[in-house]
């Protein structure tokens, strides 16, 4: 035993490298401020350090479960009996020249993964690279971009990802993929769908340009601006107002973002969906949704109508601010946070969870998705918080 580790705790384990802690709450290390402890927890600079940690993994036989800025997961109350590695690759490098008067108007840069997502938004637009300013403010690490592809107010990380270099669990070796083969679609990737788990994001490569234009299509950039043409500054100062005023400041309110996705339907349901509100609810409602859906078109919708699940949650059921006990509620800002009000576990979070489903599902026949991942839960604890009675 290595001196002055013994008294230790959570007990620091030396493997190589790296110090991996035991029984280490995960709490802490998410936006929610809600998770039991990781039997083990290690935090991973490079990609040798991840070698050695899933080498460890595998001489316990332990399952990984990897944990970025924990903005988009909700961990059980008893913890993950396993090995939760958290990558901080750090790093930020210009691969284009930004001369002062070069021909190019693009610039590519080069993130670490373990990058603030925030920080790195701030730090294109001060050097006045255009493309990633309406995702200003958005919680967590920039590896997430990709897994997730990360959008908001008609924005999307697809739109700048050039390549991302990953090393892949399977085969124990670092690869680069294309923008195409991350396989983007609506808050997906091949990362968090067809290959959730084997592929860890090292280091993310930006295409930006220097000469960029406004993104101000979504409305609620369209009413803070009323017609007029902001500057790129503007614009990102802008949605942090926005999302400040809707409760979305993770360090004031612990939630994990949006809890729920957007609805994306065919015209068919669609159309179902309006004639349906228009009978249940109101003409003026269904009318309502008509216009908004047409402010609130993606690059990625593909054909489909995206519906938003706040506009839902708040219009049509009255959910915003909707307290379900004293430890969690709906914000009365965004109805889309969940929040943990002081003290509240994860029972407490899926018992809310669970309420809003069921009551959207008897209310409009639509199906909410949860956007955070669940960890560290039991088959039977998850069927039944999923159940629709």
């Amino acid at each position: 035993m290595i001196e002055g580790v013994a008294q230790a705790t959570p007990l620091l384990l030396l493997y190589l490298s790296m110090e991996i802690k035991e029984n280490t709450s995960l709490a802490p290390y998410t936006t929610l401020q809600i998770g039991g402890p990781a039997k083990y927890f290690v935090e991973v600079k490079d990609g040798e350090q991840l070698r050695e940690a899933f080498a460890f993994a595998k001489e316990k036989n332990l399952p990984v479960f990897i944990l970025g800025g924990g903005s988009n997961v909700l961990f059980a109350d008893a913890g993950f009996d396993g090995l939760v590695i958290r990558p901080l690759v750090k790093g930020r490098e210009v691969l284009t020249p930004d001369v002062e008067g070069a021909q190019t108007s693009g610039v590519l840069v080069r993130v670490g993964a373990g990058e603030e997502l925030n920080d790195v938004v701030a730090w294109t637009v001060d050097s006045g690279w255009w493309g990633m300013e309406n995702l200003s403010f958005i919680p967590g690490l920039t590896g997430a971009l990709v897994i997730q592809n990360v959008g908001a107010y008609g924005q999307e990380a697809s739109e700048v990802v050039e390549s991302v270099e990953v090393f892949d669990t399977k085969e124990n070796v670092l690869k680069t993929f294309t923008k195409e083969q991350c396989g983007f679609t609506y808050r997906h990737s091949i990362f968090n769908t067809s290959e959730r788990g084997r592929y860890i994001i090292l280091f993310v490569t930006l295409s930006l340009t220097k000469n960029g234009k406004p993104n101000i299509a979504y409305k609620d950039l369209q009413n803070y601006f009323n017609g007029r043409v902001p500057s790129q500054e503007e614009v990102r100062e802008a949605v942090i107002q926005i999302r400040t005023g809707k409760g979305q400041d993770w360090q004031a309110l612990p939630s994990a973002g949006s809890f729920f996705s957007n609805f994306r339907l065919s015209q068919n349901d669609f159309d179902k969906l309006l004639a349906h509100i228009a009978s249940n609810f109101s003409p003026e409602r269904a009318s309502e949704l008509l216009v908004l859906t047409q402010k609130i078109k993606a690059p990625s919708d593909d054909g489909m109508i995206k519906v938003p699940a706040a506009w839902i949650l708040d219009n049509l059921l009255g959910l915003k601010g909707y307290l379900h006990n004293e430890r969690v509620c709906v914000s009365p800002y965004h109805a889309l946070n969940l929040i943990n009000t002081g003290r509240a576990s994860a029972a407490d979070m899926l018992d809310l969870f669970r309420h809003i489903r069921q009551l959207t599902h008897q209310k409009t026949g639509l199906t909410l998705v949860n956007e955070p991942e669940f960890v560290g839960f039991k088959p039977e604890e998850l069927k039944r918080y999923f159940a629709l009675e």
